[in-house]
């Protein structure tokens, strides 16, 4: 059932609507045509209209036989979503209300499916495994192009650059590596060493820097800045043609963003903001303003204890959806009459 907005709330984002679920929510997505959100639980993809109140259920995409780890819509057609796995498989859908099907799978990869992407113009997909490689396959084929011996622990993340000319990927490893989509050369390593004053450093690790794990890694809208979010509870920009960190981001009272679950982080670019938003361990939903580095809103809901693993947004932010651990999907509207304090 929609909640109807109240231009009095001075929150930066309102809850339109929840959707519950009787386990985990591990990845969350908006169509991009903004009708449908897809969601990933246990090993079942459920899809919801955002039509109305929004919260009803249109069909169920079932065929995976372990946890689904990411799902993504393709870019050019609200009707075929991309699905990953614990099961090894990569399955493709096409989704009606009364006949939705899987039409494809994808099988290479030995260990489970972390991640996956598509292009922009929907005819690549690109998927990233705890096999420590990423292959990019050919939708209509099915035929892979190529696989790339990345890192040297678990894929957690992929994006790609908005010109859809590089394939940014993290890892357990503590790795962010950017990759050419047409040679697969890779240009670029980012490390996340931290020293033991806690500066950044983009340099490789030494005995003397510790390296964190890379959680999830996104591309800002100019495709200048890398955001991460890492295992240590840190959200670094980085100005990757520079090779360096430019800010960082922690939680409430300086304390941790996540350090046990691969939460998500986005970019908002709308309305004059210039904002992060990220789901963490123990404190709901963060936002951040980008020049400023203030928490400038923070829904924690019922779930307080619950981490926030999945955040997708649509309209350049104007809607955000999120998932967690404890089953709920929160769909959010942009205040627009929120002004920043102060």
């Amino acid at each position: 059932m929609g909640i109807i907005l109240d231009p009095q709330n001075d929150d930066l984002y309102i809850l339109k609507t929840e959707i519950k679920q009787p386990h985990a929510i591990t990845s969350i997505r908006m169509s991009p045509n903004g009708s449908t959100i897809a969601l990933a639980t246990q090993n079942k993809i459920k899809i919801y209209s955002t039509q109305g109140g929004g919260g009803q259920l249109i069909t169920e995409l079932i065929g995976h036989t372990k946890g689904i780890s990411d799902i993504r819509f393709s870019p050019i057609n609200s009707s075929i979503l991309a699905s990953c796995s614990d099961d090894l498989t990569i399955r493709l859908w096409s989704i009606h209300k009364s006949s939705s099907k899987c039409i494809r799978i994808f099988k290479k990869h030995t260990y489970h499916i972390t991640t996956i992407q598509f292009n922009s113009k929907g005819n690549l997909l690109i998927s990233g495994s705890a096999d420590e490689t990423i292959t990019i396959w050919d939708v209509i084929s099915g035929k892979i192009l190529t696989t790339l011996a990345a890192h040297s622990d678990p894929i957690s993340s992929l994006t790609l650059t908005p010109d859809n000319s590089i394939i940014i990927s993290a890892s357990y490893d503590g790795l962010i590596r950017l990759f050419d989509l047409e040679t697969y050369q890779c240009l670029k390593t980012l490390t996340t060493s931290t020293s033991s004053h806690g500066t950044a450093t983009s340099s490789l690790s030494t005995t003397e820097l510790q390296n964190f794990p890379v959680a999830n890694v996104e591309n800002s809208p100019n495709g200048k800045y890398i955001l991460s979010t890492s295992l240590d509870g840190m959200i670094r920009l980085w100005d990757f043609m520079q090779n360096k960190v430019v800010k960082t981001f922690i939680g409430p009272g300086e304390g941790p963003i996540c350090e046990k679950f691969n939460c998500e982080s986005r970019f908002v670019v709308c309305n004059g903001l210039n904002l992060i938003v990220s789901g963490s361990d123990l404190n709901g939903i963060l936002c951040w303003d980008l020049k400023s580095k203030e928490l400038v809103w923070q829904y924690k809901g019922n779930g307080v204890e619950d981490a926030i693993l999945s955040i997708d947004s649509f309209d350049e932010g104007k809607l955000l959806v999120t998932g967690g651990v404890d089953g709920v999907a929160n769909v959010f509207e942009l205040n627009p009459h929120w002004k920043q304090k102060s």
